[in-house]
Formats: C-alpha cells, structure tokens, sequence
C-alpha cells in the first residue's frame, strides 16, 4: 500500500486563515469533463506559493483517488516539476494527495 494511504493526512481547514507554510504544500486541483470521463490537473501550492523542488526537500509523489480508491500515483525527483495530469473514467469524489519529503501527506478535494 502507497505512504499516501497510511499515513497522517493534513488538510487546510479554513483556507482564510491558511498559512504560507500549509498553501504550499496544498495540491490545487483542477477537474474538466472529457470524453472518456473527467481529466484532472494537480499542482502544488496555492495562491502562487510554490513548494521547493530540491534534493532535499521536495514534492517526492502524487495520488488521485475516487471515492477512496487511488486511480493514479505518479513519483517525482528534485529534477521534476511536481504537476500530475489524469483521466478519470469513474464518477464520484475526486481527492489528491501530494507527499512531502518533510512534511508528510497534504490533501485537497475537488
């Protein structure tokens, strides 16, 4: 089973209040309907806060789930901009979450 899946989820409560620290970590997700169902983009940080990409600290994985089941999991190095794009055939719930190398698992929902 993926760490992002059994570890300890942080998710910005009240997104007023969020703090530089929390919006960077926090994957923004854009959903649009296509052909074969939904696609769906994932960045890291909002309100153009972005979240370094080095040896060591950085975005190291991403996973899209519907309705609690991961449909992709895709991994990153320093070298790799932490961005995901998938097609989703499933309807239901879309939740991202991104993996960070020191400040465990960040969650957002489409």
């Amino acid at each position: 089973m993926s760490e992002l899946m059994s570890e300890e989820i942080n998710v910005i409560e009240d997104m007023e209040a969020a703090t530089d620290f929390e919006l960077k970590h926090t994957p923004y997700v854009e959903v649009s309907d296509v052909e074969a169902g939904r696609l769906v983009k994932v960045s890291i940080g909002l309100n153009g806060i972005e979240h370094p990409q080095t040896e060591d600290h950085l975005i190291d994985a991403i996973c899209v789930l519907v309705d609690g089941d991961m449909v992709a999991e895709l991994a990153f190095t320093a070298d790799d901009e932490p961005v995901a794009e998938c097609e989703v055939a499933a309807e239901g719930e879309i939740v991202v979450r991104a993996s960070c190398n020191l400040h465990g698992i960040w969650q957002a929902t489409a």
